[in-house]
């Protein structure tokens, strides 16, 4: 009897942890959220609301590594692979990070942004998160 109640328990238990596994996939994060290009090449920063000089629905550019990439960071507002806001690093060196680029969109709306490596008109793997206005 104990041993059925054991697994019993257990099921239970890895059925909570799948539930919260899926219902994280599915979220988009406000505010000032920054995420990385693989291999540490650089990072993509969405600002939210403005702040001091910083304006809001903004993202920027960041290329952190000296490899010969650039990093571009770009918004699709539709989810339809449609890059419609970028900023990118390209010809500069490793360090710089590129000006904010802000533009108004509906509070609330949420919107894919990517980080990417380029180097002239070549693209390294995307990372992307969902952001929300």
């Amino acid at each position: 009897m104990k041993t059925r109640s054991t697994v019993i328990r257990a099921l239970a238990t890895g059925a909570c942890a799948i539930g919260l596994v899926v219902g994280l996939q599915g979220q988009a994060w406000a505010g000032t959220v920054t995420i990385y290009a693989p291999s540490g090449a650089g990072s993509a920063t969405w600002n939210a609301d403005p702040d001091g000089s910083i304006p809001g629905d903004a993202i920027r550019a960041c290329d952190t590594k000296s490899d010969g990439w650039g990093i571009e960071t770009a918004l699709d507002y539709n989810y339809d692979g449609i890059m419609d806001r970028r900023v990118d690093t390209r010809g500069h060196t490793a360090g710089y990070c590129s000006p904010w680029k802000g533009g108004d969109l509906t509070e609330g709306r949420t919107v894919r942004m990517y980080v990417t490596p380029v180097s002239g008109t070549s693209y390294g793997p995307s990372t992307y998160i969902d952001v929300v206005a």
